[in-house]
């Protein structure tokens, strides 16, 4: 530009502009061309402002008496474990079923998990927001109480235990066992084994279906107390074992009154061969030299060994 004064833009090319100013043109240059740069000046602005909280403390700052914004929240709403009265209260309605931890309707106030390194303070966390307390499962749900509802609910559904039962009748024991640990699912490997018992005296055998159901089961029978065992552990579930278990009783049982050709002609040679003799079995030859007055015996690669003959008086 030709001619410009101290401030003003020269009149000689820009006659319209002569009480403008240099910076007031440089302004509307960057409006007219450049509208972004308006929308980011007037947005940080607002955000500024909103950032600004001219109503309280900022979140996490401490006011008078040493609380938080987040505590004194918490003291003008307390929670329903708060105010709660464990005397009045009617525990089986508020904690109905299982589920996780809830510190806000659980009146039990502690602290579990791992210390954070970074804390002044040298605690556990707290029940609120606790994921530990929540990996675990809780009997909450099985109150005193609770129980005994239950058990008035289903006593008209139960029938007394027959007195005149004979055990006979029910030869099979099946042993299952179920395991609480800590851990973030109720499942238990060990919980799927399942373990069937029956005294060979309770099944309908003859000698020779009992002879060949010892010799079929193996190890799995116990002659002390003449019972037998079978454990079964290979499926998923407990429900799939179970009937894993009962069906290999059930083939044994029915194998052993089966009777093969083979085994009448492996009964015939048996006995056959405890009509013989007893066969004596040959011992190598004991070399004995008596030597002047002593007696002495000799291996097979000719060491003397002297021998002491006791005579008695």
């Amino acid at each position: 530009m030709a001619a410009m004064s101290s401030g003003k833009i020269g009149s000689t090319k820009f006659p319209f502009l002569r009480s403008i100013s240099r910076v007031t043109l440089l302004k509307k240059c960057l409006i007219d061309n450049l509208p972004c740069s308006s929308y980011a000046s007037q947005a940080g602005k607002a955000a500024s402002q909103m950032m600004k909280r001219e109503d309280g403390p900022r979140l996490g700052s401490r006011g008078r008496g040493g609380r938080t914004r987040v505590g004194t929240t918490i003291l003008k709403n307390p929670s329903r474990a708060v105010t709660m009265k464990p005397e009045s209260t009617d525990w089986p309605s508020v904690f109905s079923g299982p589920q996780t931890y809830n510190p806000a309707i659980i009146p039990v106030f502690l602290r579990m998990g791992r210390r954070k390194h970074n804390r002044l303070d040298n605690f556990p966390q707290r029940t609120m927001a606790n994921l530990e307390l929540m990996k675990i499962p809780n009997f909450f749900h099985l109150s005193p109480p609770a129980i005994e509802r239950h058990c008035q609910a289903l006593k008209p559904l139960c029938k007394p235990w027959p007195k005149d039962l004979d055990p006979s009748l029910r030869p099979l024991r099946v042993i299952t066992r179920n395991y609480l640990f800590a851990g973030p699912s109720l499942h238990h490997p060990g919980s799927k084994k399942v373990k069937l018992q029956v005294f060979l005296k309770d099944l309908i055998l003859d000698d020779h279906a009992r002879t060949k159901l010892i010799e079929l089961v193996g190890e799995r029978y116990n002659p002390v107390d003449d019972s037998l065992t079978i454990v079964t552990d290979r499926c998923p579930t407990r429900q799939q074992n179970n009937d894993y278990a009962l069906y290999l009783m059930t083939v044994l049982y029915n194998e052993a009154w089966k009777i093969e050709p083979w085994e009448t002609e492996a009964s015939n040679e048996i006995c056959d061969d405890e009509s013989d003799e007893p066969i004596r079995k040959r011992r190598n030859a004991i070399r004995l030299r008596l030597v002047g007055d002593e007696l002495y015996r000799f291996n097979k690669y000719g060491k003397g060994f002297k021998l002491h003959v006791k005579v008695k008086v």
